[in-house]
């Protein structure tokens, strides 16, 4: 298919748009050096990726998270109420601070950070609802996150945040982040709270995503609502720790079952946390189906059989949060060596980020395969599907 975007930041000069004769790509690299400056940020040589060591293969991390004060202080004030996870976002300065997460980058010898912008927009549903609201901070947080990547281009690229009340306003703002601000695609939270994924207010946003030929991000937002009828709220971070695997996986059901890989059959949509449930439990799967199918019973008419082909279609990535090289195995095993992606989540976790990343880059250095599949999880699938040089 035939790429409508413009070339990212690092490769701005080919292909930058003017705005009222005004270079908007200058325009976000002055403010990206502004923000950065401001922030105490290093020299441009040392924000620059350093060589690979020999026998090192290059290493681009296609999910980790930024934020700006800024937004998610206007989101709180405009909502009325505090972000739950607002203070452990504000105590992370990696999450916010181009400095120190261009440092983490360096002690872990990573070349590109893809920056998925938090919080989701609908952690504020007075904001998240308004047609007017959502849009215009979808669109203060993608500028801001322009902004970083255009004081570090040769190590950020930027993921769009988009506001999915407004399906016009929410294609209008991919347009925008990718054509303009050179972003590689976009990412939609997926949870009890959020807009389901076979909603029909999604067809036009992933025919776009088709037709600019960038990447979907799929990340869960379930908040922390109860467990069990009788409390309030969930309790010991079910609600994160399996809640979120278990959101990405029924948006992945709402994807496969509502027929979009049919109608769309070259989309580019990636799992977080390597696939969720999928690739644990596929025996399960096949099995409930063929006892559904054989009591009469078809999960869906709108799909082509086997069922779980479609599933394969899903990229996924190695968000691990800690050693455990036979998870990513097992997710390997189902997607395949060419729609896996190195991903930490990074500067989630402890140690601003490093305990993720680590967790991250061990378990795919202790993976049993060959050196040519652990360069294309590494760094080699990025490059084609993000078009990072």
């Amino acid at each position: 298919m035939t790429s409508e975007r413009t070339p990212p930041a690092a490769d701005a000069a080919q292909g930058a748009e003017s705005t009222d004769g005004l270079d908007r790509r200058a325009l976000l690299a002055g403010a990206g050096s502004a923000v950065m400056a401001g922030l105490g940020a290093p020299t441009a040589a040392a924000a620059q990726p350093a060589p690979a060591a020999p026998g090192r293969y290059r290493r681009i991390d296609a999910h980790t998270h930024f934020s700006s004060l800024k937004v998610l202080d206007a989101l709180e004030k405009e909502d009325g109420k505090p972000f739950v996870l607002g203070r452990m976002y504000r105590s992370k300065p990696a999450l916010t601070d181009p400095k120190a997460r261009l440092a983490i980058l360096d002690r872990n010898e990573i070349d590109v950070h893809v920056l998925v912008p938090v919080p989701w927009l609908e952690a504020f549903p007075r904001v998240a609802q308004d047609r007017a609201l959502a849009p215009r901070f979808a669109r203060m947080m993608n500028d801001e996150i322009a902004a970083v990547v255009a004081g570090a281009p040769t190590r950020f690229r930027g993921v769009a945040l988009l506001a999915s009340v407004d399906p016009d306003a929410m294609v209008a703002e991919l347009h925008r982040a990718v054509k303009e601000l050179g972003f590689v695609g976009a990412y939609v939270p997926v949870g009890p709270t959020a807009k389901r994924m076979d909603h029909p207010d999604f067809e036009a946003l992933y025919r776009a995503i088709v037709e600019l030929d960038v990447m979907l991000w799929l990340h869960p937002s379930r908040p922390p609502i109860a467990d069990y009828a009788d409390e309030k709220t969930s309790l010991y971070q079910v609600w994160q720790q399996m809640g979120w695997p278990y959101d990405t996986t029924s948006a992945m059901y709402r994807i496969v079952f509502s027929g979009v890989f049919e109608r769309y059959p070259g989309i580019r949509i990636i799992t977080h946390h390597h696939g969720g449930f999928v690739p644990y439990y596929v025996g399960g799967m096949l099995g409930s189906w063929a006892a559904s199918e054989e009591e009469g019973r078809p999960v869906s008419d709108k799909i082509a059989r086997p069922y779980i082909d479609h599933f394969k279609k899903f990229y996924c990535d190695t968000a691990c949060k800690d050693f455990v090289p036979k998870v990513l195995d097992l997710a390997l095993d189902f997607f395949g060596p060419e729609r896996m992606l190195f991903a930490s989540d990074t500067p989630f976790g402890a140690g601003d980020g490093e305990r993720f990343t680590s967790g991250a880059l061990r378990s795919i250095e202790a993976m049993r395969i060959a050196p040519d599949t652990r360069a294309t999880i590494l760094c080699g699938n990025a490059q084609r599907i993000l078009r990072i040089a």
